[in-house]
């Protein structure tokens, strides 16, 4: 078993019931603004023909991206992949709600609390995981479709549900610039189901999920400038340091010499 954790969801299409147990216990574990959600659950219609008619149900979340969009455009450095677990998290009293990681991500999966000016998205519940319980939307699922756990870990459940699985296939997103590689694996998913990057369920206001992430120009400025000069300063100022500090050391050697 590998050492370092890997935290991640498996989702098991085949068994959501789309009670919406899950939303309610997230709302309440992580105090939610009734206007915001931090999971989804994503009903892709009646499917097939009568009599053969078929109706399913996907839940969604935070992706946990193993190279997420939103921490490159961070300007705080408020979101932050977790090196111990994995998970992406938000440090909220270094974000300054300026809403670039919410436009950067291509799941749709953050939101701006109005009210405390910051971004806000699903954590995993770090909080109960750190004491061994499962994160509210895990425990509360009546159908047992979410499921959580080190995936670097062959005992876990999740990984035993990946082993098990009929079918499997994740929202990634690959290209020029980006590759997703997200945390979240969907599960026997029906026949029917082949691919919800393009399904008419994932769309919202005109907008397919997954989505290429969106950068305005100040965010393209400030991944292309701003960061390039930041660190070419940081760098100068550390060279300007280590000159001026070596140059003591040696007149205090031609001192001591003398």
């Amino acid at each position: 078993m590998a050492d370092k954790k890997r935290y991640g969801f498996v989702i098991d299409i085949s068994r959501c019931i789309d009670c919406r147990a899950c939303q309610v216990a997230c709302s309440l574990e992580n105090s939610v603004p009734l206007n915001h959600t931090r999971i989804w659950i994503h009903d892709q219609g009646v499917q097939g023909t009568f009599p053969k008619l078929s109706r399913t149900f996907v839940p969604y979340n935070c992706m946990h991206c193993e190279h997420p969009p939103c921490i490159e455009v961070c300007v705080s450095g408020a979101t932050y992949k977790d090196p111990n677990n994995g998970l992406v998290l938000v440090d909220q009293e270094a974000c300054i709600g300026c809403g670039f990681c919410v436009e950067a991500c291509p799941y749709d999966a953050r939101y701006l609390d109005e009210k405390l000016g910051v971004v806000d998205k699903c954590n995993g519940c770090i909080q109960r995981v750190e004491i061994g319980q499962k994160p509210a939307c895990v425990a509360t699922c009546l159908g047992g479709s979410r499921l959580f756990g080190d995936l670097n870990d062959p005992a876990s459940d999740v990984s035993i549900a990946l082993k098990n699985a009929k079918s499997l296939f994740r929202l990634d997103i690959e290209g020029k610039d980006i590759d997703t590689d997200p945390n979240i694996y969907f599960i026997n998913a029906p026949q029917s189901l082949t691919s919800l990057v393009t399904s008419d369920a994932f769309k919202q206001q005109g907008q397919a999920v997954p989505r290429e992430p969106k950068y305005t120009i100040s965010e393209e400025g400030w991944k292309k400038v701003l960061v390039p000069a930041i660190a070419a300063g940081i760098g100068a100022s550390f060279l300007v340091q280590a000159t001026y500090f070596t140059k003591q050391l040696i007149e205090g050697e031609k001192e001591f010499d003398e």
